[in-house]
């Protein structure tokens, strides 16, 4: 994820410096003894100030000294999957979903803002030609080149480099932070196709039982031994089941659909296996949970960082108190003295060309200002803090909530299935049996078959239900649940 500065990428630097210089200097410079002269100081500044990139590699790497901690980003054994059509699902939505890739190209162009932020800035480069020519002792001023190159004070641009790798660290966390909450929702969605899946099945079933009761009906009421209106309440739950089946497969088509959007091929139809998901039985820490959500979730550690980056801006505006400095050359074409008395006795140094050293600093003389940016990167530093533990308070509440619904749905689904199932079942062969015999009516065969019908559907709301809070509990929590 981190950005890596070669040592020959510093030297072709250099060398584009310096040829940039040497051009601009012969399209200026006229030629001649002069323009040689001129030329050959351009060449010596290149070769000085065309280092700058090497100073800003070096501050770039200082701040890279102090290495960030970054996400690499999950792969599919980040989560938990119940089969493998959900372990490549998940390995489909990380690698082509278009936020996850959207947000990682984001966090690559954060990292790029490292090297922007640690470098120096450009130098400055000014020719003067003298319309009107000084007059020295040693001659007339034809015209003259400067280069300046401004510095920072020492530790700006390596506070600053910090500050923005920082932010790029944290914002490798909030794209996994993004991960863990699509991924969960692609889970919740699947465990919805499998209660869907199931309520099918188990509405096919039912309405296969219903039709046999309906045969048994029709065959009592040809001999004499039933009434109409049993076969009438027959047909019509048979009829109410086939609505309910149309609304199932629609409602399986419209999950099924989302889950080819969340792993980006939302063109593309998607045909799944049937899902086959038993009652979730795994043993969960509560305090466990909680201090791994509240000290290594990918939020909290995107905070962390955050805070980091407070903590060093402020110390980089702490700097602004201090001055800054430019550096710079100059190269001065002087001509020989023309005048009756340069001519007839001319100065030991007659048209020797001047090369003067410059040095200037700014004064930091603002202090409110300087004193107003320390302020506000101090309160931004007190936001970020309180802002972790507010996060650190939320996730410990939904660790705790999830918990809970993981929790209930194993007992209530248990209890399903050990006890009210098997009764369920129990009560309706009796009422079948019964009511062959006359004695018990219709209606009540039919009430028990609902009651069954029913509590197989709550059964496996329930067992779904189960997967989806274990899946929230595991984005929550930030880590594979079971590992």
């Amino acid at each position: 994820m981190k950005p890596i500065q070669s040592r020959s990428g510093d030297k072709l630097d250099r060398r584009r410096a310096r040829s940039m210089s040497t051009a601009l200097l012969r399209a200026a410079v006229p030629t001649g003894r002069r323009g040689v002269s001129l030329y050959l100081f351009s060449a010596v500044v290149a070769l000085a100030f065309g280092s700058t990139g090497t100073l800003g590699g070096t501050a770039s790497e200082a701040a890279s000294a102090s290495a960030s901690v970054v996400s690499t980003g999950l792969s599919s054994d980040g989560f938990h999957a119940t089969d493998e059509q959900l372990r490549g699902l998940l390995e489909t939505l990380l690698t082509e979903n278009p936020q996850i890739v959207a947000a990682w190209s984001g966090s690559r162009a954060r990292f790029e803002q490292v090297a922007q932020a640690a470098s120096l800035p450009d130098p400055q480069l000014s020719y003067r030609y003298f319309v009107r020519s000084p007059e020295t002792r040693v001659g007339p001023q034809q015209q003259s080149l400067e280069i300046s190159q401004g510095v920072p004070w020492a530790g700006k641009r390596a506070l600053q480099a910090r500050r923005v790798e920082n932010l790029a660290s944290g914002a490798t966390w909030e794209v996994e932070d993004l991960e863990r909450r699509l991924g969960a929702e692609l889970k919740r969605t699947y465990f919805e196709v499998a209660y869907l899946q199931e309520s099918l099945v188990v509405n096919s079933e039912e309405r296969e039982l219903l039709r046999r009761f309906e045969s048994i009906a029709l065959r009592r009421y040809s001999t004499g031994q039933g009434i109409q209106q049993s076969v009438v309440k027959v047909q019509t739950e048979i009829s109410r089941l086939d609505d309910l089946e149309t609304n199932l497969q629609q409602r399986l088509d419209a999950v099924t659909r989302r889950i080819s959007q969340l792993i980006g091929r939302a063109e593309l139809p998607l045909e799944l296996l049937p899902v086959r998901l038993s009652q979730s039985d795994i043993p969960l820490d509560r305090e466990q949970l909680e201090r791994f959500a509240t000290s290594s979730h990918p939020r909290v550690r995107a905070l962390e960082q955050r805070v980091e980056a407070a903590q060093v801006w402020a110390r980089r505006r702490a700097l602004d108190a201090r001055p800054d400095f430019r550096f710079g050359l100059g190269y001065t074409l002087v001509e020989d003295r023309e005048d009756l008395a340069g001519i007839g006795n001319p100065p030991e140094e007659n048209g020797k060309d001047a090369v003067a050293l410059m040095v200037g600093v700014n004064i930091p003389i603002y202090r409110k200002r300087i004193r107003a940016g320390v302020a506000e990167a101090r309160e931004s530093q007190q936001a970020a803090e309180e802002l972790l533990e507010a996060v650190r308070d939320g996730l410990r509440y939904n660790v705790q909530e999830t918990l809970l619904q993981v929790v209930s749905s194993g007992e209530r689904g248990r209890l399903y299935r050990d006890v009210i199932i098997p009764q369920a079942e129990e009560s309706l062969a009796s009422a079948e049996a019964a009511y062959t015999t006359d004695r018990l009516g219709f209606l009540d065969l039919l009430d028990a078959e609902r009651t069954l019908f029913q509590a197989r559907l709550a059964y496996h709301r329930l067992v779904s239900d189960g997967w989806i809070a274990l899946a929230d509990l595991e984005s929550a929590v930030g880590k594979r649940l079971p590992e």
